[in-house]
């Protein structure tokens, strides 16, 4: 049996060796495999990520015809996977994070500082691009200068094709390492950053060497620096966040996208054929002469090429078509387009009820499908996004505990808690029902960010706002005049 803590007493050059093998680890076999298929991760990510920019395997077709519909095949490609993503993301936003020592609604004064040193609104978009599209993605929390007391900790969002991490088998959601690998332009090298075990070492590749190779031989390691105040978060500043099943939104249905991209790349064959129509002459053009005697028949065919029928039959306004009895003209008819068309928008139709995306973001002509129909896909996707929001609600809670704790604010990583926006969109009119039938019930604050959804920043602005208002009211009011004097008394009895 092997040693359980065997990779407790590995050497840095053996968890490099172990990191970077995880790049093209190879995948399980699949049920239905095709020749195309992604053996390896790196393959599969660059696959996914070809399809999420629009940029997918062209169309299949014979290889002897490839030269000629290259560019055909280039615009027959559909970037559906796209807006299935990012309709997620663009619902699914984190607006900041409560600690137990700062536990207002408003969110944690130290961590709306760390998110907005780090770019949290473009950051947490990001990342869930690279999960949404590439089921996968780690976050890397940069510690603060050590010359620098004011400075703080940075998030940063990988790219899950340049950064791979070890999970723990006991702890799944820590790393025991992580790898980030980048090209450093300016050294013209490649650079690879390891973190394990509470230190940090940086490879560096021999120049001009950018392979995805590896060769530990042509990598030399720099001196290790220790990244202390983690020792009880495992010791390494990187946290894997992983999508529904380690899958994309949309890779159980790049099958589907196939068929989508082949329908319309038919079509469009189809179409551009048809643009240059056949066309016959029937009858006897010779007008009953007999030409089957030698040498009469080529005479003929030659005198026919040259000149008489080419002059003949000019598409000319001012031209005259003198042909014998009984010939007529015909031109091959255009197929019908329309069952193909129908078959690429149930297709489409059929994407997105499996991704469970709004219609009418796929297809704009679906804006005026029925009110209930329309519900039902808005819920679908509420329910999902709030399924996917409650998958990365461990991992972001370890990413701010590692903010804190590289901030020595020890007493901030307990009772971490995650802000997000509401998913679902309400009119002005429907917020503002709401907020006076909650009114004595929600406080103002919570009316501000839970309803009018409003950001912390913004509501604490707003309180500060009206309370001046009031203050200036206050002092702005005309005082009250002297009471008036009563009437004196006139003696007279009643």
């Amino acid at each position: 049996m092997a040693d359980e803590n065997a990779a407790a007493k590995w050497t840095p050059a053996q968890w490099f060796q172990h990191l970077m093998a995880k790049f093209d680890e190879d995948l399980p076999p699949r049920r239905a495999d095709t020749a195309t298929a992604p053996k390896t991760r790196r393959e599969r990510l660059d696959l996914l990520w070809s399809y999420y920019i629009g940029d997918p395997p062209l169309p299949s077709v014979n290889d002897k015809y490839q030269p000629t519909f290259r560019e055909v095949m280039r615009k027959a490609r559909a970037n559906y996977a796209t807006m299935a993503v990012d309709v997620m993301t663009d619902r699914s936003v984190l607006m900041g994070v409560s600690t137990e020592a700062d536990s207002d609604i408003d969110g944690d004064d130290l961590g709306r500082k760390i998110a907005d040193e780090s770019g949290l609104a473009a950051l947490q978009r990001d990342l869930q691009t690279y999960l949404f599209a590439l089921g996968e993605c780690y976050v890397l929390v940069v510690p603060p200068l050590p010359d620098a007391p004011e400075a703080l900790p940075m998030i940063l969002v990988e790219d899950p094709r340049y950064a791979v991490g070890q999970s723990d088998p006991i702890n799944p959601r820590r790393l025991l390492g992580f790898v980030k690998v980048y090209n450093d332009d300016m050294a013209d090298r490649q650079v690879a950053i390891v973190f394990t075990g509470g230190q940090r070492y940086v490879w560096r590749r021999v120049a001009g060497q950018y392979t995805s190779s590896f060769n530990i031989g042509e990598w030399e390691m720099a001196a290790p620096e220790s990244v202390p105040g983690l020792e009880d978060l495992g010791g390494v500043p990187a946290v894997r966040f992983s999508n529904r099943f380690g899958l994309g939104e949309f890779e159980p249905h790049l099958d589907l996208l196939d068929r989508i991209m082949d329908g319309i790349f038919q079509r469009i064959v189809i179409a551009w054929y048809q643009s240059f129509r056949q066309r016959a002459v029937r009858g006897n053009l010779d007008g009953a002469e007999d030409f089957s005697q030698a040498g009469t028949s080529e005479d003929f065919i030659r005198a026919a090429s040259d000149d008489e029928l080419v002059d003949l039959f000019q598409a000319d306004p001012g031209a005259l078509w003198l042909v014998p009895e009984g010939v007529d003209f015909w031109e091959s008819e255009q197929a019908d387009l329309t069952p193909l068309i129908m078959a690429i928008r149930d297709d489409v139709r059929e994407f997105a009820a499996a991704t469970r995306t709004p219609l009418h973001i796929i297809t704009p002509d679906a804006a005026n499908q029925s009110a209930e129909g329309a519900s039902l896909m808005r819920e679908s996707l509420v329910d999902k996004i709030t399924d996917r929001q409650a998958r990365q609600t461990a991992p972001w809670r370890l990413v701010w505990q590692l903010a804190f704790a590289l901030a020595a604010q020890k007493a901030r990583t307990r009772g971490v808690k995650l802000l997000w926006a509401k998913v679902d969109r309400a009119s002005l009119q429907a917020k503002a029902d709401a907020i006076v039938k909650t009114r004595g019930v929600v406080s103002r604050k919570r009316q501000l960010i839970s309803i009018l959804e409003l950001s912390p920043e913004e509501a604490r602005l707003n309180e500060a706002e009206l309370l001046q208002e009031q203050m200036m009211a206050a002092f702005g009011a005309p005082s009250p005049g002297p009471a008036a004097p009563e009437p004196a008394a006139t003696g007279l009895a009643a």
